[in-house]
């Protein structure tokens, strides 16, 4: 039996003066990270996180790894390696 698919929710939009339907996409998990991050820390605050993140290392390589992936996103939600380090140096790091 084929695998069932959902249809995408549509929303009804006026375009031209007619009338049609429009799909939304989802969200990319990367960008709810990101507003989340912009909503609830400073980007200091960030920069800081990722400074204790970088030099983390247990004893299960997948958690290593996964800590790695979460401070390299951090990172980029910061505008890269430059912009951390500047930011690490504001706050005395």
């Amino acid at each position: 039996m084929p695998e069932r698919r959902d249809k995408p929710k549509t929303y009804p939009v006026e375009v031209d003066g007619r009338k049609t339907r429009v799909t939304v996409p989802d969200s990319d998990e990367h960008d709810v990270l990101r507003d989340w991050l912009a909503d609830n820390l400073t980007p200091q605050a960030v920069a800081t996180i990722v400074a204790f993140l970088q030099p983390v290392q247990t004893n299960e390589p997948d958690v290593d790894e996964q800590v790695r992936w979460f401070a390299e996103q951090l990172v980029e939600a910061l505008g890269g390696y430059e912009a951390q380090g500047h930011l690490a140096e504001e706050v005395g790091l």
